[in-house]
């Protein structure tokens, strides 16, 4: 998109910020860095700064533009890291972007990477043997009394009862 088009957008999402909610922050992204390089990207996030963007979003295409765009930007950067990435980004560790000036990360993938491979592997050992022994019966009871806590689902379970059904569950 066009330097003034962006910017336009960037200005219009602050003045929202301004009649909405004050403490929103405003991420100024811009995707410009991988075809035109760091000096071009470092430009719109400087255009977003006067815009009154609060951060701003660049992706790097090595360890060089890694390190000089804090630098060269008038506001605060995030980094997003992006394990199994194909283009080689760097993937700093969180003191390493600390120490360079980002004040941010976006850990884009590693959940989702970690997630699908455990999965994949219990899912296996289920086709191939009817069973999963990845995990004790005691942890699958601890893993899902906390994802249930984290779900807030003793709240659902008081409404059921309260509504519904006799206490039948036991301690949870």
């Amino acid at each position: 998109m066009p330097r003034k088009e962006f910017a336009t957008k960037i200005a219009y999402a602050c003045r929202q910020r301004e009649r909405s909610d004050a403490d929103f922050v405003v991420i100024a992204r811009t995707d410009t860095c991988r075809s035109e390089g760091l000096e071009e990207a470092v430009a719109r996030i400087n255009m977003a700064a006067d815009a009154g963007a609060d951060m701003g979003l660049l992706f790097p295409r090595n360890a060089d533009e890694m390190k000089k765009a804090p630098k060269q930007a008038r506001i605060p950067l995030v980094y997003v890291i992006s394990r199994g990435n194909r283009d080689g980004r760097p993937l700093p560790t969180a003191d390493e972007l600390a120490d360079m000036g980002y004040k941010a990360a976006i850990d884009a993938l590693t959940y989702l990477l970690a997630s699908f491979h455990f999965a994949k592997r219990a899912l296996a050992e289920l086709k191939s043997s009817g069973d999963f022994t990845g995990l004790s019966a005691e942890e699958c009871v601890t893993a899902r009394h906390d994802i249930e806590t984290l779900v807030g689902l003793d709240e659902y379970y008081a409404i059921e009862e309260e509504t519904v059904e006799e206490r039948k569950w036991g301690e949870r």
